[in-house]
C-alpha cells in the first residue's frame, strides 16, 4: 500500500516554467485564457527557476510537487495601464499520482493562494515503490501534469 504524506501552502511569485498538459502544449491547464501563462506543476519552490527535464526522487525519499499560477487573471497581455490585475485564484484542484506500477495515490485537495495563486503538497515515495515514471495530475480542464522519476535507493559505497 503506498502512503503519502501532504503538505500544502500558498506560494510566492514564480518564474520558472515546467509541467504540461494532457494536449502537450507545455503548459498546464484549468482555465486560463488561451494567450495567457496556464497553471502547471513542477518541483521548483516560486522564484526558482525551472531545471528542465523531469524531476529525480529516489524510493523512501520525498518530493514536493508545487502549482503555479492557478488563477483565472490574465496579466501576462500588457493593458492601458501597464498595471497588473491582482490574482484571483481557480477553486481548489485535486491532485493524484500515477505510480510506476499502476497503483494511484491521492495527494488530496489543495486551494491556490499566494502571489502566484499556487500551492504545494509533499509526496512521499515508499521504499518499496517500482521504479519508472510517475505522473502527477491535477483534476483541472485541460489537465496539469508533472512526470517524476522513480530511482532506486543508491546504497553508500565503502570509504
Amino acid at each position: 500500500m503506498l502512503a503519502a504524506l501532504v503538505l500544502a501552502t500558498g506560494c510566492g511569485s514564480s518564474t520558472g516554467s515546467g509541467g504540461g498538459t494532457d494536449a502537450g502544449t507545455g503548459s498546464g491547464g484549468g482555465g486560463a485564457a488561451a494567450s495567457c501563462a496556464a497553471p502547471y506543476l513542477d518541483d521548483r519552490p516560486p522564484g526558482e527557476p525551472s531545471h528542465g527535464g523531469r524531476p529525480v526522487v529516489r524510493v523512501g525519499e520525498d518530493v514536493t510537487v508545487y502549482g503555479h499560477f492557478y488563477t483565472s487573471t490574465c496579466n501576462d497581455t500588457g493593458g492601458d495601464t501597464g498595471g497588473h490585475d491582482p490574482l484571483e485564484p481557480l477553486p481548489p484542484v485535486t491532485l493524484t499520482v500515477r505510480m510506476p506500477d499502476g497503483d494511484v495515490v491521492d495527494l488530496g485537495t489543495h486551494t491556490p493562494s499566494g502571489p502566484d495563486a499556487g500551492f504545494a503538497a509533499v509526496l512521499h515515495v515508499p521504499p518499496t515503490a517500482a521504479t519508472g515514471v510517475a505522473t502527477v495530475r491535477d483534476d483541472g480542464d485541460p489537465h496539469a501534469t508533472l512526470e517524476i522519476e522513480v530511482r532506486a535507493h543508491v546504497e553508500p559505497g565503502p570509504r
